[in-house]
């Protein structure tokens, strides 16, 4: 009930942002982003669909037989055809290659969430978004708002290793070693760090040694915000 709940309200609040962000002028910081206006909207709607599928059913994963993933469908085709039809009376045009796009990010979250249950599927929806805004957006060329990409690389990492941490936790009992659980829990985010420095150039980005320390010291706080709450947990349930 409580994942639920979480999701009601994210999907709530993420809603009425995207249709306020498509329904004003183009703000001037996402055409300096460097990201294309296809990639956001494939992003956008991945997010979307994972999570009006996952208030829907926040606890199984998508099975095609069942009704509630076509009316999932229906609903996301429906409103992203209505989104683009709005933004052509408010100034913005409508682009069938929005839509286009629009359904892709559809099909790529019904496809994961096909395959993994709902902290496997966040997690892979973490590292994907965290991969793309990393090589495919200009971030630090975002004069003069070079904060922003210091607050990206914290959030990203630090969001990222905590729902791997939940991930994990779920199937290896790592709290019974503390040597092995730290190891596991800056493992993937590390990896995925280290592939985004490996792989950026490929895309014609730098990745600054800036960022990279950020980005671990995202890690390291998601790490001891994960072991203080558990041993807080802990002590409050022998205290009883």
């Amino acid at each position: 009930m409580r994942r639920h709940k979480y999701v009601l309200i994210a999907l709530g609040m993420y809603w009425l942002g995207i249709f306020i962000l498509t329904h004003i002028p183009v703000p001037d910081i996402a055409r300096k982003s460097g990201m294309s206006d296809k990639t956001m909207h494939v992003m956008a709607y991945f997010a979307l669909t994972f999570l009006v599928w996952c208030a829907v059913s926040p606890y199984e994963r998508i099975q095609w037989n069942r009704g509630k993933v076509w009316l999932v469908m229906a609903v996301i085709m429906l409103y992203g055809a209505a989104d683009e039809y709005i933004q052509s009376l408010v100034g913005r045009s409508a682009d069938v290659h929005d839509f286009i796009a629009d359904l892709f990010g559809m099909v790529f979250a019904l496809g994961v969430l096909s395959v993994f249950c709902f902290w496997s599927a966040l997690l892979t929806a973490a590292a994907v978004s965290v991969f793309v805004i990393s090589n495919l957006s200009n971030l630090t060329a975002l004069y003069p708002e070079y904060h922003l990409n210091t607050i990206f690389y914290f959030i990203a990492y630090a969001g990222l290793s905590l729902i791997w941490i939940q991930h994990a936790e779920r199937y290896l009992p790592l709290r019974r070693n503390r040597a092995v659980w730290l190891l596991t829990a800056t493992a993937l985010p590390l990896a995925l760090l280290a592939m985004v420095l490996a792989t950026a150039p490929l895309f014609g980005k730098t990745v600054w040694w800036v960022d990279a320390a950020t980005a671990i010291f995202g890690i390291t706080a998601a790490i001891l915000t994960s072991g203080l709450t558990f041993a807080f947990t802990q002590k409050n349930r022998y205290s009883r």
